[in-house]
């Protein structure tokens, strides 16, 4: 029981990008034959799915706030934890997706940006997001324990090594 809760007392490295979406930035994404469900998990997060034959082939989740966005002075909502089953990926369904959530927040509810945060080294779902239209924020080069960053690095989107 205690070895599950042991990794979250060990220092962490994090590079991870952020990237923004506002509405300067907003397009038509290539339509899918997909409906997205919402459902609210709690006031904290929002689950959004696609269902193919009662089975979920992906999620994505909204979340209210994050605390890596404060390390650059941002709030807003933040797409994450998102997962396409293996069979369904490489059909545009994850930008379609993310994209499809943005819209949803920056249109109906008047929000200024979404983010979307991945790990520096995670070439599939950047291309994901870059295809969704969203742009990169900053890349953040750290180490984290517990709930606390330090030596924090940040890099503008100018900087990308």
């Amino acid at each position: 029981m205690i070895r599950k809760y042991l990794k979250y007392f060990k220092i962490q490295t994090v590079d991870v990008l952020i990237y923004y979406l506002d509405k300067s930035l907003l397009f038509d994404f290539e339509t899918q034959d997909y409906i997205v469900k919402k459902r609210k998990m709690d006031n904290k997060k929002i689950c959004f799915s696609i269902s193919v034959d009662g089975k979920v082939i992906h999620e994505s989740y909204l979340y209210n706030r994050t605390f890596i966005l404060r390390l650059i002075n941002k709030k807003g909502p933040t797409i994450g934890d998102c997962k396409t089953i293996e069979g369904y990926r490489g059909k545009a369904i994850y930008p379609f997706v993310i994209n499809y959530i943005a819209k949803q927040e920056i249109l109906s509810n008047n929000i200024k940006e979404v983010f979307i945060i991945v790990n520096s080294d995670n070439a599939s779902s950047i291309k994901g997001i870059e295809k969704a239209g969203f742009k990169m924020h900053t890349r953040i080069k750290t180490k984290k324990f517990l709930l606390f960053y330090f030596k924090v690095n940040k890099l503008s989107n100018l900087e990308k090594t």
